[in-house]
């Protein structure tokens, strides 16, 4: 028998060792256009997973939408606070009622044109409310022998119902019990501002000789 030459063998061995080797994308299953290389899939477009069978995660909806006044975004949509709406919350709805739940007094004249408001010590002052000359509010209690060096605060119950867009005149009075009252002065003002917000608190001063700081709710 003939023998066989060592090139021989050495090509029978390598093509016997090649045809027991496995392609490792043999059977592999790429989904979404995804590519096997090295029995591994190379997933496009964002898709994951082994076989590219994991979509892109969906884009977030509120990722460049901007809602203001405490506004949060939800599904790509602001959901704006009390008070406010419009695509971004920029637009504030008139409120269809405010209240005054405190008044504070926090300057008046000390003397009545020099001379002392009553006789035996300081003026008693109290608060009033007025719309076009009518009587709104008036405070059924006076802070007694009132210092101007200090705050006094009336507390309306119930609270004073007021238009927003009305303007209303507050006026600080000296109590007497011998003959009328004395006017110490007043101020005209507007409880609401379209472009002002909502705050809580609103001082009225004119820079005369009476001031006060008010404090609101709203309803709408």
């Amino acid at each position: 028998m003939k023998k066989l030459s060592f090139p021989i063998i050495l090509v029978l061995l390598i093509t016997t060792f090649c045809s027991c080797t496995k392609d490792p994308c043999d059977g592999k299953v790429c989904l979404n256009g995804g590519v096997c290389v090295d029995g591994t899939c190379l997933c496009p477009n964002g898709y994951s997973g082994p076989n590219c069978a994991t979509p892109p995660p969906a884009p977030d909806p509120c990722l460049n939408v901007t809602c203001l006044n405490g506004g949060y975004c939800s599904n790509g949509q602001c959901v704006c606070p009390q008070g406010y709406t419009g695509s971004n919350c920029s637009v504030q709805i008139t409120p269809t009622q405010m209240r005054i739940t405190k008044i504070e007094v926090i300057r008046f004249p000390a003397t009545d044109g020099g001379a002392g408001w009553d006789l035996d010590g300081g003026p008693d002052i109290y608060p009033m409310i007025r719309l076009n000359g009518t009587t709104v509010w008036e405070s059924p209690d006076f802070s007694q022998n009132a210092s101007p060096s200090s705050n006094y605060t009336f507390t309306p119950s119930p609270s004073i119902a007021i238009s927003a867009n009305n303007q209303y005149s507050i006026l600080l009075y000296d109590y007497d019990t011998i003959d009328a009252d004395d006017f110490m002065g007043g101020i005209n003002f507007l409880p609401y501002s379209s472009t002002g917000g909502f705050p809580t608190t609103l001082v009225v001063d004119a820079g005369g000789s009476v001031a006060f700081r008010l404090t609101f709710s709203y309803s709408w």
